[in-house]
């Protein structure tokens, strides 16, 4: 038996929680947070124990990191580095917040916390963004509820953090070349940004978009790409849908919802990991790439000119 812990007591851990039970030969032996308060309710609710973070580095075999960002750097200090763990995007991974992708390079049995990847639906519909000949529009929308961990951080990236975090992988999946300039611009009523729209240059010097915006009804993503023959549209919440050129091709809508969304395969994989079956996939240093992006988009906005990346 694989034993899983949880770091953390939000929406994230108890997705990732509810997934072990769909995935053979998984213990969850623990959940715990910064708020005991919290994360004591929600072991109760799982019928777990509540541990220390601590107790979750020596008893478990495999660990999903599901902190918030701003804790992600100062919680992956305390865990051995060759430990097979998840960690929930956007990650920072020194211990002082900063995103290093040297730090990330020294985990080589870390995977960042990209769920929809392992979606099937996603994954044949990233196969079809990519086999578009002469593709020459991309573009990425989501609507998102405002999550509780930023009521206390408004210097952080508000909804471009929150759901770029999540989905700016997909889209670079989408257009498999890398970034190297953002340009953005973010909507702040109260500090936070509620609205977000990044345009992306890719390495080839097609411009890509990401539009990411709270509180719009109702919530979902999808992914829009065209070529010189055809339209693909690629939903990703509140499930996967396939089309092309207008017609329905295939849905996720009658599989249940940690299945279609890629929860239970990214613990499968992650059990893999730990038994020397399988390399991590998607690579730490692929959030810590994401984190880059938001960063960049932030000092875009703040600027008024584009950001380049190194």
């Amino acid at each position: 038996m694989t034993r899983l812990a949880i770091i953390g007591a939000g929406r994230a851990a108890v997705l990732h929680a509810e997934s072990s039970r769909a995935v053979p030969g998984v213990e969850l032996i623990g959940i715990g947070g910064r708020s005991s308060g919290r994360a004591g309710a929600v072991a109760a609710a799982l019928g777990c124990e509540e541990l220390t973070v601590d107790d979750m580095i020596k008893h478990a075999d495999m660990l999903v990191v599901a902190a918030p960002p701003g804790d992600t750097g100062e919680v992956l200090a305390q865990i051995p580095p060759d430990r097979p763990l998840v960690v929930e995007s956007p990650v920072a991974v020194s211990s002082t917040g900063g995103a290093s992708h040297r730090h990330a390079a020294h985990r080589p049995k870390a995977m960042l916390g990209a769920n929809l990847l392992h979606a099937q639906l996603v994954r044949r519909g990233l196969t079809a963004i990519n086999d578009l000949k002469d593709a020459h529009h991309l573009v990425l929308r989501a609507n998102g509820v405002r999550p509780a961990w930023h009521s206390a951080s408004p210097e952080r990236s508000g909804a471009t953090l929150d759901l770029g975090g999540r989905l700016l992988p997909v889209l670079l999946a989408a257009a498999a070349q890398r970034v190297v300039e953002v340009s953005a611009k973010l909507h702040r009523p109260d500090g936070f940004d509620s609205a977000g729209e990044l345009d992306l240059r890719l390495e080839d010097g097609r411009l890509i978009r990401a539009e990411f915006r709270w509180g719009a009804e109702p919530p979902g993503a999808d992914i829009e790409a065209a070529g010189a023959t055809a339209v693909v549209s690629l939903g990703l919440w509140p499930f996967p849908v396939l089309e092309a050129d207008g017609s329905e091709i295939a849905s996720a809508q009658s599989q249940e919802p940690l299945h279609a969304l890629g929860f239970v395969s990214q613990l499968q994989r992650l059990k893999a990991v730990a038994e020397q079956r399988a390399e991590p996939w998607p690579e730490l240093a692929a959030g810590v790439g994401t984190l880059r992006i938001i960063e960049a988009a932030v000092l875009s906005d703040r600027s008024g000119n584009p950001s380049q990346l190194a």
